[in-house]
């Protein structure tokens, strides 16, 4: 998916200067779509968290920060290698539950994400500090960029690419005019971000570039 993402990128950058074939991107509407189908489902667990897995009345088999390996599964006593990544908490919880009935009389238990391991957004290109910038909140794609130290001299703002993975495993993919964000004359372009989003600033065709400052932009966040 990676390699995916960066394959992305890389023609949709080499298109803004015209000798690339053509990318089919989506709308903003879809992003939209797609944050809010994820932010209605629940947080899902994927590879790099860490849980808690807390039994009520079996307490000496309480796990505490048991990573999700990036083949998705966990390890845990009694039922060995366990396949989590995909569920939601309490789905863990109630397939955690199925697994230990054969060996528990009891086994209640409830499954809490302790650090999230995808919990950031990569921002490349034309900002100041590159960076996986960690995602706090509910915040928006100017927030995560000014994180990156804000666009550079040499930014393009009016054509940022953002990769989005979606539940097809085929990414979507759309470039957005920020400068009209900024000059508030398109905001809906300041659309907010998810986990694993990955943003690209690309740089302005030579003839374009000047040496003014780029505006600034908001840096805090929205909080939850």
């Amino acid at each position: 998916m990676k390699q995916m993402i960066v394959a992305i990128i890389a023609a949709l950058a080499v298109g803004l200067v015209g000798c690339a074939p053509k990318i089919k991107t989506n709308s903003v509407n879809q992003f939209n779509a797609e944050y809010n189908r994820v932010k209605t489902q629940g947080y899902k667990i994927q590879a790099g968290d860490t849980l808690d897995i807390t039994f009520f009345y079996t307490p000496e088999y309480n796990a505490t920060s048991v990573p999700v390996r990036p083949d998705g599964k966990i390890q845990l006593s009694l039922v060995g290698d366990f396949p989590i990544a995909g569920m939601t908490p309490d789905q863990a919880s109630a397939e955690l539950k199925k697994a230990y009935t054969q060996e528990l009389k009891n086994p209640d238990l409830a499954v809490i994400v302790k650090t999230f391991g995808a919990s950031a957004v990569v921002v490349q290109g034309e900002v100041k500090t590159p960076m996986q910038v960690p995602l706090i909140g509910n915040a928006t794609l100017l927030q995560v960029i000014s994180q990156a130290g804000s666009f550079t001299p040499t930014a393009d703002m009016r054509n940022v690419t953002v990769v989005r993975n979606s539940t097809g495993g085929k990414p979507l993919v759309t470039v957005l005019n920020l400068q009209d964000a900024l000059q508030g004359i398109n905001p809906a372009n300041d659309i907010q971000m998810l986990p694993g989003d990955t943003v690209f600033v690309p740089t302005l065709k030579q003839n374009e570039w000047s040496p003014q400052s780029p505006i600034p932009v908001n840096p805090t966040p929205d909080p939850q």
